[in-house]
């Protein structure tokens, strides 16, 4: 029976840098912290309407859009474009 070797296996997936994996995590907690403010924590709360301004809403998903962008952009290291969910097939 063969030994056992981690060095021969396979890496699956990507490999982010550092500073790329750091602003996917401030991004999921900010989307994390969004989640807690909006959803109501009484009953009373549930019937309130959240009034946000459309453009202050828009800016904040742009942001989002961009960091998640940058990271996408940090995986595409050897100048190939990643392939899209729709170029699978």
């Amino acid at each position: 029976m063969k030994a056992f070797k981690p060095a021969a296996m396979t890496l699956r997936g990507y490999v982010l840098p550092e500073e790329q994996y750091r602003k996917l995590e401030q991004l999921r907690d900010q989307l994390f912290l969004m989640a807690k403010v909006i959803y109501a924590s009484t009953e009373e709360e549930e019937d309130v309407l959240l009034e946000v301004r459309r453009s202050n809403l828009g800016q904040l998903l742009e942001d989002f859009g961009l960091r998640v962008d940058e990271v996408v952009t940090a995986l595409n290291c050897d100048g190939h474009r990643l392939q899209t969910p729709s170029q699978w097939h």
